[in-house]
């Protein structure tokens, strides 16, 4: 078979094309004009090298000569599979780049050290494995192509489920063609009616998992006119738990990832899209046992004495990831159950912020990624319950900006006329149950301050008291002790001792 030169084939392809593309020709229109066939947008994959044994050896003399030494080629171990792409539809738009995730690999491996596989994968092969009820263990599933596309109704419950065992799904829109793209958010919404698809905040992680980012060059075409510009990098995230379980890049990558631009099209200038994806591949594989561990959910139980007298949690409903870690509210009350003489419910009670579901429960524990989108009535609701005696508590999931905005904006919304203040060090909260001076850092492990913020009201008695607190850096979901390892917050013995207190002082008072 003849040798490809993947060089020449990219050449002898921009060559072919750079006539017709700028006239801004649609993608299957140029295909037709310069005889490319569905599925070689790119070059093939790269032949790995094969190592061999020693040479043959000269026969020892007097003769008969003894049998030759056979050379024989020896290939590399095989690498643990990262990724599979996957082969879905109709028509051969699934490769569009053949070689795109094997190159990918082979950056990831220059870059961070670390030897990844992948291999192609028909979503049939997925559909199986789910009717088996097997799961599927590749962390990562890949699509990519030109043109819209729907998947069956069995595919998209595989795909579910894949997603809810730990699996993470990543699109992208080969030369920034939307049809592709249009038809990926369509299938995300059919699977996931109630979790948006929306552009990551500029601290998530994917954008600093390797490389740190805050701008990348972007090159796309309209009407056959170039335009080259620099901005925020745009990737498209859907979060399940406390990580982005599905990933979508609008703007070409893929090309990029091969080395290989076109005259038409939206993309990434290939150092972008080569240092992005190998963001995205340390993003996948250090959030890989975060994302089992958060695929199941393990239920505490404990004693039916005291029931009228049981502690319950009560986690308010709202529209942001309103429960995105059950496994360290579990965690928060065992510590509450072993440490104290609390009885405790193990029952989690969801609430919605309304008068009379709010009612029975005394403390209220919120949390999220995203805004909550609280209404007007609900605000008041919750307002006139913490101003009878309730108490809420917030935690920003993670410890991202974009939780912090919108908390800041819901107290601010809550008590217009009260001002969100640090708790000083000397606070009765910090000695409610432990006595509690400094916290850890979740990743550095060394000392870091103590950040609680609270807004006080007055009672009926006309004294003030602490109603509401909030923790901008995460203390619940490394009560677990696996949690996200970008994340911003408290190491879990500080998680523990702070979250103890919080309980004790809102009862206490």
């Amino acid at each position: 078979m003849a040798r490809i030169d993947r060089r020449e084939f990219i050449l002898k392809g921009t060559a072919a094309a750079a006539g017709l593309a700028g006239l801004g020709l649609p993608e299957d229109v140029l295909a037709q004009q310069t005889g490319r066939k569905l599925g070689t947008c790119g070059p093939p994959p790269q032949k790995s090298p094969q190592r061999q044994t020693s040479a043959e050896g000269m026969p020892p003399l007097p003769l008969p000569a003894v049998p030759l030494r056979r050379s024989e080629p020896k290939a590399e171990p095989t690498p643990p599979l990262m990724i599979a792409k996957l082969e879905y539809g109709t028509t051969q738009d699934w490769n569009t780049d053949p070689g795109d995730v094997d190159s990918l690999m082979r950056h990831v491996r220059s870059a961070v050290g670390l030897w990844y596989g992948w291999k192609q994968m028909n979503i049939k092969e997925l559909v199986a494995l789910h009717k088996n009820k097997a799961q599927c263990k590749i962390p990562c599933l890949y699509i990519s192509g030109h043109e819209g596309f729907d998947f069956s109704k069995d595919e998209r419950t595989a795909l579910i489920q894949y997603l809810l065992d730990g699996g993470t799904l990543l699109g992208d829109a080969c030369c920034g063609r939307t049809g592709f793209t249009d038809a990926f958010r369509a299938e995300v919404r059919k699977m996931f009616p109630q979790r948006p698809l929306d552009l990551l905040e500029m601290d998530h992680p994917v954008f600093r998992a390797f490389h740190k980012y805050t701008a990348v060059n972007y090159r796309s075409y309209k009407l056959g006119t170039k335009s080259e510009t620099q901005g925020p990098p745009e990737i498209l995230g859907m979060n399940l738990g406390c990580r982005a379980a599905v990933l979508l890049t609008p703007w070409d990558m893929s090309c990029g990832w091969d080395n290989h631009t076109h005259e038409h099209g939206a993309r990434l200038l290939p150092g972008d899209a080569v240092r992005l994806g190998i963001n995205i591949v340390s993003y996948i594989a250090a959030l890989r046992h975060v994302a089992e561990v958060q695929s199941v959910t393990r239920e505490v139980s404990g004693s039916n004495e005291r029931r009228r007298q049981q502690f319950v949690l009560a986690q308010l409903r709202h529209h942001g990831d309103w429960n995105p870690d059950p496994n360290s509210t579990v965690q928060w009350l065992r510590h509450l159950a072993s440490e104290s003489s609390l009885a405790i419910n193990f029952d989690l009670k969801p609430v919605d912020p309304t008068e009379t579901t709010l009612a029975p429960f005394p403390f209220l524990y919120l949390t999220g990624f995203r805004d909550p989108r609280l209404s007007d009535d609900e605000i008041a609701a919750l307002r006139r319950h913490i101003q009878a005696g309730g108490f809420l508590f917030l935690n920003n999931c993670s410890g991202y900006q974009a939780f912090d905005r919108h908390a800041r904006r819901l107290i601010g919304r809550l008590f217009p006329d009260q001002k969100l203040a640090a708790l000083p060090k000397e606070h009765a909260l910090y000695r409610a149950f432990h006595t509690v001076t400094t916290g850890r850092d979740r990743q550095s492990n060394e000392p870091r301050p103590l950040e609680l913020e609270g807004v006080e009201v007055q009672n009926r008695q006309g004294k003030a008291r602490l109603a509401l607190v909030y923790s901008k850096n995460d203390m619940i979901t490394h009560l677990k002790q696996v949690s996200d390892p970008f994340g911003n917050g408290y190491d879990a013995d500080s998680c523990r001792r702070l979250a103890v207190n919080l309980v004790a002082y809102a009862l206490q008072n």
